[in-house]
């Protein structure tokens, strides 16, 4: 199991391996929960959402940190029905029209 994880963390946790690549998303609950996707041509059903937050962080590198360049995403530590267990996010955008996609950031290998 990963350490804690924190929004703003620097240091992934050292089972992570960095991912960050869009997913297709097939199948959220009313909440907006993840429940079916797509990733790398294999679809996965999540079988356990073990933490789910939002994101309001601005990124490390930011000149100026105001609402207006704040991330807005929806996260989720899942366990699917591949034996997967990453952290995905959902990017809501700054605004109505700004882009939205689903994203794996990181996987977690047992074992550390």
């Amino acid at each position: 199991m990963p350490r804690p994880y924190k929004a703003n963390i620097i240091m992934p946790p050292e089972n992570a391996e960095f991912i960050s690549e869009e997913i297709d998303m097939l199948d959220a609950s009313e909440g907006g929960a993840p429940v079916r996707f797509r990733w790398r041509g294999e679809e996965h059903t999540v079988t356990k959402t073990i933490r789910a937050w939002q994101d309001w962080g601005h990124s490390a590198g930011a000149f100026k940190k105001s609402w207006k360049n704040r991330r807005h995403r929806n996260c989720f530590e899942i366990l699917t029905d591949k034996n997967l267990h990453a952290f995905i996010y959902f990017d809501r955008g700054v605004k109505p029209s700004s882009p939205r996609a689903w994203v794996i950031l990181e996987r977690y290998h047992s074992g550390g």
